[in-house]
């Protein structure tokens, strides 16, 4: 028969010990209340941007006016940046962790015997798989999640998302944006737009060129979120193309004007809807209608994982708290 020594006695006494703490009631209601208080903080307070320095500058701007002096202990502390600090991942990296091993020790009993099985042990463990699984796929949210603002294609364009394998097409007719699987795409805004060449008298194609020093073509597609101009060189002209109404739509006017030089001067100017063609001298300029759109694009991989944790956890949440409260009736009942 062998015997334990009382070092390996208090060992084994010390490990429980850990273990009833960190599988315990106590642990997952700190680590819950810190984690809901760090989650409304970032709810509450500006988060800063980081990837473009001028909205950093307005966030800036922004907080300082609503802040004061306050501001600089305020970023000094993380409270506005919650979700990348390290405190606050590492303090829902021990809540994963407090979780799965209250899972494993749920599980345990069960399969050990040491507690009876009853649907109602299913609740717990719909709780805990659940917020296990909200926690993943909020990693996986911060590690491969991106999304990109102010895209501008145009109607029958394919434009690939700038660093990525995907893209957004818009359709010939504008009334549809298509993409590729495993992205989501809304649309910002629509407007006008224009693929633009231009011919000679002897209908010789002329070169266009959009900004000094930059490439001449022959045919330019041009999406008017804003003014847009652009240079003839062999015909010593310069095109602008501005869309009317403030707010243009799909088929908003566009005011075109016709500029000489040197000196600048303007030869002419009209207004255009849809398809045209104008004759400047003995150039003849020829405009399609290619309305644009401008759109978001986003991935989100975690974003399944995360629903289904939600409603796990949420279900199981539920289910023990309407068990427990069932649970002292049934005992007067017996």
């Amino acid at each position: 028969m062998m015997v334990q020594t009382p070092s390996a006695s208090r060992r084994r006494d010390l490990w429980r010990f850990i273990w009833q703490i960190v599988t315990g009631n106590g642990l997952l209601v700190i680590l819950l209340l810190a984690a809901a208080a760090g989650m409304l903080a970032a709810a509450w307070l500006p988060q800063a941007p980081t990837a473009d320095p001028e909205a950093y500058a307005r966030w800036f701007s922004e907080a300082q006016a609503r802040f004061g002096k306050a501001t600089q202990t305020m970023q000094a502390l993380g409270l506005f940046g919650v979700a990348r600090s390290f405190g606050f991942r590492a303090l829902l990296a021990l809540l994963a962790g407090t979780l799965l091993l209250r899972l494993v020790e749920r599980g345990d009993r069960l399969l050990s015997g040491a507690a009876r099985w009853e649907w109602g042990e299913l609740f717990p463990l719909l709780a805990h798989g659940g917020g296990l699984l909200l926690l993943t796929g909020l990693l996986v949210t911060h590690l491969w999640s991106w999304r990109i603002d102010g895209l501008i294609v145009q109607s029958g364009e394919q434009l690939p998302v700038p660093g990525t394998k995907s893209w957004v097409a818009l359709q010939e007719d504008a009334s549809k944006v298509t993409h590729s699987p495993g992205i989501v795409v809304s649309v910002e805004a629509l407007g006008p737009g224009v693929r633009v060449s231009a011919a000679d008298g002897a209908g010789n194609a002329l070169a266009l060129e959009q900004a000094a020093e930059a490439d001449l073509h022959t045919e330019l597609t041009l999406a008017l979120a804003k003014d847009q101009h652009f240079a003839i060189p062999d015909a010593q002209l310069i095109v602008q193309l501005t869309p009317q109404n403030g707010r243009p739509g799909v088929q908003g006017p566009i005011l075109l004007q016709v500029y000489h030089y040197p000196p600048i001067q303007l030869e002419t100017e009209t207004v255009v809807k849809g398809d045209a063609e104008l004759r400047v001298d003995d150039v003849t300029l020829h405009f399609i209608s290619r309305p644009y759109a401008q759109v978001t694009a986003t991935f989100n991989p975690g974003l399944w994982p995360t629903g289904i944790g939600i409603a796990l956890a949420i279900a199981g949440l539920a289910g023990s708290i309407v068990r427990s409260a069932r649970q002292p009736r049934t005992d007067e009942e017996d």
